[in-house]
This record gives structure tokens, sequence and C-alpha cells, in this order.
């Protein structure tokens, strides 16, 4: 096909980026209506309701960042195009058999199946720097994130309109045949390194090994932080913005433009630093991204009005909404290309953690003060700056093997 380039990097590149936009979309488009869901599960009460909600959009995440080392270990020794069909043909079976659940404990089993059979984030990310120059390890990265968040962004409206149009159920059924569509695209397109399935050394010690090189433990503090600070404003931004004078009826589209406006700018940012890391050095970037997210996080404690702050959120996304690809940039140069999906694996379980646990934090510190979020993301920042200047992270990325460069 004309639009398939013929570099084998490029090539990969392409269809692991299709792949995690169309998968993550189809993610997406549950949440708009799992409380509702539930309800038709037999749950009854608001609170009960919201309670299971929360539950099932969070366990499937947390077990993922458990199991993402075992899977990238698993890619690394047996092969990552195997293990991504893998993890895509179990979402098919998974989501199909969400649409037939009949109680909420069944859709509970089978979103923890979700969480424990996936793990196609991480190993995205490996394949899609497999075969590529390392030059371009960090706009192969900016290009995944990119995919990620865009379905983060459209994924919740396009679910939403097709649970209003062809029922719950059926969603679900969209979202499998998804899942099944981007399996077809990894089979017949993704084209695998001729290294990529050879015995390696036992796993404890080559997981052992890789933890211990130096800078990776702080990259792993880094990733944590970093992601706790994206994910933190969610449940507290509705109250938020009632402060900010949006009318109640106007929460939830307030909330959807919100979240929808530094969805975007996050990707561009993504995107373009992913790029800039072809010319600057990619620790300096994030420095300089986390320093600007700082600056831009807390005047959002202080503004008065909702444009404002839609503004600012905007900007936020520009400033640091790439920080986390250059944190896979910089961990992807770290490590030798037979180890990469299991080092992916690690980086990818460390976001998890901080995103699964900053909501909950959010909380705690709402019953103090509701704008004390962003004070303390606005320290976070800061800290993180201080620390990639005085040297916490490796100064420069170790040599890969031959297969990377």
């Amino acid at each position: 096909m004309r639009w398939i380039p013929e570099e084998p990097w490029l090539r990969n590149q392409y269809v692991m980026v299709a792949t995690v936009f169309v998968v993550y979309t189809g993610f997406a488009f549950v949440l708009p209506f799992l409380p509702l869901y539930v309800r038709k599960l037999g749950v009854q009460g608001d609170e009960a309701s919201a309670l299971w909600a929360g539950v099932l959009v969070g366990v499937a995440p947390l077990i993922a960042g458990l199991m993402a080392p075992v899977w990238g270990r698993l890619a690394d020794r047996h092969g990552q195009k195997r293990m991504a069909l893998r993890a895509l043909v179990s979402y098919v079976f998974l989501l199909g058999l969400s649409a037939a659940a009949t109680r909420v404990e069944h859709l509970l089993v089978l979103r923890m199946g979700v969480g424990f059979f996936g793990g196609i984030g991480p190993l995205g990310l490996a394949m899609a720097t497999s075969l590529a120059p390392r030059d371009q390890t960090g706009r192969a990265v900016g290009q995944v994130q990119a995919a990620q968040i865009l379905a983060a962004a459209v994924g919740p409206l396009a679910g939403g309109f097709l649970a209003d149009t062809i029922g719950i159920r059926w969603t679900f059924v969209v979202t499998a045949a998804l899942c099944a569509g981007a399996s077809w695209l990894v089979a017949r397109y993704y084209r695998e390194g001729g290294g990529a399935a050879r015995p390696t050394e036992g796993l404890t010690g080559s997981t052992a090994t890789l933890l211990r090189q130096r800078g990776i433990a702080a990259l792993l503090v880094v990733l944590f932080l970093v992601n706790f600070v994206g994910r933190s404003f969610t449940p507290i931004l509705p109250f938020h913005l009632q402060r900010l004078a949006v009318p109640a009826a106007s929460l939830g589209l307030a909330t959807g433009v919100l979240i929808s406006a530094y969805s975007v700018a996050a990707a561009v940012s993504s995107t373009m630093l992913g790029k800039a890391t072809q010319h600057f050095s990619p620790r300096g970037l994030l420095a300089a991204s986390l320093a600007a997210g700082a600056v831009t996080v807390l005047p959002m404690a202080l503004i008065a009005g909702f444009a404002p702050f839609v503004v600012l959120a905007a900007l936020l996304g520009l400033a640091s909404g790439g920080a986390l690809t250059l944190c896979y940039t910089i961990g992807g140069l770290m490590v030798p290309s037979e180890q990469r999906a299991t080092a992916f694996g690690f980086f990818s379980g460390a976001a998890l953690f901080g995103g699964a646990i900053s909501p909950t934090v959010a909380g705690l510190l709402a019953h103090w003060d509701l704008r004390g979020i962003y004070y303390l993301d606005a320290a976070l920042f800061l800290l993180l700056t201080a620390a990639l200047l005085a040297g916490s992270v490796a100064r420069s990325p170790a040599p890969s093997h031959a297969g990377d460069a």
C-alpha cells in the first residue's frame, strides 16, 4: 500500500501510532457511560454507582501497572509482536464479554482481565522505537504519546454519542471491533527485527541489572511524579469550576471543554518536544518543560474566571504535556534494544501508579483547600526541575546496542 513507508523503522512507527490511537480511543469510549452501565447492572443509588464506576475505571490501569514489567520482559524474550497480538486479542474477547455482563461483579472481573492481559501502552512505545535510528527515538515516542492523549480527548465524546445512539452494550462491541482491527494492522504490517525473540539471561538477574543501571531508579521517580501531576486535577475540576461561577447545568460541558483544551495542547507538546530531541538534550528539554509547568500551574489556583482558566490549562498542556514523552525518550536511550520492552514496562508502571494515586491525594487535599493540589503540583514541578539540574537523572544516555543505531 502506498501510504505504508518502505523503511521498516518508519513503517513500524506509523503502525504502532495508529494501533495505540485506535485502542486507546476504544478504551475511552466506555468511560462516559460506566456509571450508567453500573446502574443497568443492578447497582442502586448515586453513591454506590459512583463508587463502583470509580473502581471499574481505576482497576484496569492499576493492574496494568503491576503487570507491565512482566509482559515487557516476556516481550523481550519471546518477541514484541507476539505479545502485542496477545494483548489485542485479549481485549477483543474481554470487551466483547463486557457487552454481555449481567452483574457488576462480572464487569469487575472483566476489567481486571483487561489490566492483567493488557500492556499495549508500553509495548507500543518499545515497538515504535525498536528499529528507529537513535536520533529518531524522541520523535517516535512523541507520536505514540500524542496518539494516547488525543484518544483520551476524542474517545469519551465519541463513546457518549455511540451509547446514546446504539446503546451501551453495542458500544462495547464496537470497542472490541476496533481492537480486532488493530490486531490485524499489527499482524499485517509490523515488521519485527531479527533479534526480537532471542533467549536472554534469567528474569531476576537481568531485571535487577536493568534497575541498577545508573539513572533508571531516578527516572522511575520522575515518571511517577510527572504523571501524578498530570492526572491530579480531574476529581476537583467540577467543584473548582463552580467556584468560577460556571452554572451547574453547564458543568459537564465546561469540564469537557477544559479537558479537551488541555489534551489537545498536550498532544501538540508531545509531538513538538519529541521532534526537538533530534537537536536538543532531552534532559535539558525536560527541565525546561517542568519549570514552565510550575510557572503555569500555580496561577490556576488564583485565577477568578473560566475563560482565563481554560487558557492556563491549554498553556499547561503546551508547557508540560510532553514531559512524559521526554522521560520515555531518556529511558529509551539509556537501555539496550534487547531490554527495551522490559524497561518501558517499568517506566509505564511507574507512570501508571502516579496517575492512580494522584486523584485520591487531590481529594484529600480538597478537604483542606480545594486549590491545594495546584500548590502541591507547582512544588513538585520545581522540585523535579531542581533535581534534574543537579544531575539526579543521568546527564547523558548510555550508548545502545547496534540494533538501535
